[in-house]
């Protein structure tokens, strides 16, 4: 079946000081999350928003983001202390409104038990409009796994799992430290690991996929998904489901 929005792109970017950006229309629909900092955006004949953003790190509350979609250019102006974000884009055809999602609109939740207990949040979600887009942060405590246990989405398999190609950007508190990210293609093949830093930025196509945080560290990833549909169904790794009886 066509992946519609595959494949997704992450990117982060910085703007100094009354520094501006413009980006053009495409055909890819964007969400844009305020990692710290504040900016104004304006649309071309359209909406625009001064001093969006409200946090001075991405460990500082939640997040602040922006949808701008397919065929729409819009330009993005730092404010005083400048403004570092992240620009999640898959492609698109359905034209809509921009629109801004603020952090008492994010919905936040704890997910799992024990010592892969974490706080998700879902930015942009199933019930804000986008052709393919799903946009969230998840955080954890020092030594804590998440995405765990470790699970796939990359099949169309309804409703047992859906086909979503995924993209991660890390971050690390205090930046010396570092994550694992666990990463095999089946759960018969050799298991991949691969550590992750302070601003490191990963995509995964296909397979299982588990991170875990390095002791004294607090651990953070922005992720953002584009596949088949919008509403994301994973299949955990056989020799794991056990793990989840009682768990959330």
């Amino acid at each position: 079946m066509d992946a519609a929005g595959l494949p997704v792109t992450l990117s982060v970017s910085e703007l100094a000081a009354g520094q501006t950006r413009t980006f053009r229309p495409t055909d890819k629909e964007a969400v844009v999350v305020l990692l710290s900092g504040r900016c104004d955006a304006r649309f071309d004949s359209g909406p625009h928003w001064e001093g969006l953003g409200e946090r001075e790190d991405v460990f500082n509350g939640p997040a602040t983001a922006l949808y701008a979609p397919v065929d729409r250019g819009w330009r993005m102006t730092a404010g005083l202390s400048g403004v570092r974000f992240a620009v999640a884009t898959a492609s698109a055809s359905t034209p809509r409104e921009p629109y801004v999602v603020r952090p008492d609109q994010v919905r936040t939740e704890r997910r799992g038990i024990g010592v892969w207990n974490r706080e998700v949040h879902d930015i942009v979600g199933p019930q804000q409009p986008a052709d393919s887009l799903l946009v969230g942060e998840t955080f954890s405590a020092e030594g804590v796994w998440s995405s765990y246990p470790p699970h796939k989405h990359d099949a169309h398999d309804p409703p047992h799992e859906s086909h979503q190609q995924e993209a991660f950007h890390v971050r690390v508190e205090p930046p010396s430290g570092f994550g694992i990210f666990l990463h095999y293609p089946t759960a018969e093949d050799p298991r991949q690991a691969q550590v992750v830093h302070d601003g490191d930025t990963i995509t995964v196509q296909e397979g299982y996929h588990s991170f875990v945080a390095a002791a004294g560290h607090r651990f953070y990833y922005l992720w953002a998904l584009a596949g088949t549909e919008r509403d994301l169904h994973f299949r955990t790794d056989p020799r794991h489901t056990w793990l989840l009886d009682g768990a959330t």
